[in-house]
């Protein structure tokens, strides 16, 4: 399977140099990215049972935290005042727990901002929206990828949530979230059914592992590797310059690019449908 990447002009580089951004959340164009509902950190039951169950081991930590404290009482001692008042801890925590709510969604977008970034693709080349938002209205171009190349799989465990290709869930209305029962994909692979035209794919990665940073506001760009094997096609946008189809057919001269094909985005006035067509490039000989 191809997915495909929709890139204005100024960003002929990521085929260039093969290079690619994982883009942060907070600089998506959708402004429900990463803010979730969430309605609990967790049931007041599995609250209650979290802090019986590390209870004792909190007391202790607390108490050698202050030495002064063993002047005055012994750790048996303390440990035995604290008991007394399990019940009002336990009440105390749930209390705090629906005070932390409200303030989790932007807790986690500052967190996750600063640790991951996303590169979305798309099974579709040929959509007139994505090429006018994406594509900076059709003057830009589309890349091609093979989804099964092994750029897109490299999860550590098969437990692990990022590191490969995960496909979008498009909901009527958003999860309601608990934080401890939820999962990856309620926080980071669900977008609203009005942007199902996109038909996204979506791969996450640590943003520590980026190959390159370029310094911006508000958010710093993350360049990624990617090989050029991984590359099965490039699309030509309908309105692309003269001048930057020269430079992609410099592209098409370079050692490892001739195994790309290469296309033409054509409209047609019968269907309002955009067609995508072989194009011969110059090449040297």
């Amino acid at each position: 399977m191809n997915l495909y990447k929709y890139l204005p002009p100024s960003r002929i580089d990521v085929i260039r140099d093969c290079s690619i951004r994982f883009t942060q959340y907070g600089d998506f164009n959708d402004p429900f990215e990463l803010n979730p509902n969430i309605n609990r950190i967790a049931e007041e039951d599995e609250i209650r049972s979290l802090v019986d169950r590390d209870f004792v081991q909190l007391i202790k930590d607390e108490y050698s935290k202050y030495p002064i404290i063993s002047a005055y009482i012994s750790k048996e001692d303390f440990i035995q005042l604290a008991e007394s008042q399990r019940e009002h801890v336990k009440n105390g925590v749930v209390g705090m727990e629906r005070q932390l709510v409200g303030l989790l969604p932007e807790m986690l977008q500052m967190t996750t901002n600063s640790l991951l970034g996303a590169l979305s693709l798309s099974e579709v080349c040929n959509h007139e929206l994505m090429w006018s938002h994406y594509a900076d209205e059709h003057r830009g171009y589309v890349i091609g990828f093979d989804a099964a190349h092994q750029f897109f799989n490299q999860r550590k465990t098969d437990v692990d949530e990022m590191r490969h290709l995960r496909k979008i869930d498009y909901r009527e209305k958003p999860p309601v979230i608990n934080l401890m029962n939820t999962n990856g994909e309620e926080l980071f692979f669900v977008k609203s059914l009005k942007w199902k035209y996109e038909s996204e794919w979506r791969m996450l990665m640590p943003l520590a592992d980026a190959s390159k940073i370029i310094e911006r506001q508000p958010y710093p760009a993350h360049l990624f590797d990617f090989p050029i094997e991984a590359v099965t096609e490039v699309i030509l946008g309908e309105r692309m310059s003269a001048q930057d189809k020269e430079i992609i057919n410099a592209l098409r001269n370079v050692k490892g690019y001739k195994h790309i094909n290469w296309y033409q985005a054509k409209l047609d006035n019968t269907s309002f449908e955009i067609v995508i067509k072989p194009v011969k490039l110059a090449t040297t000989q």
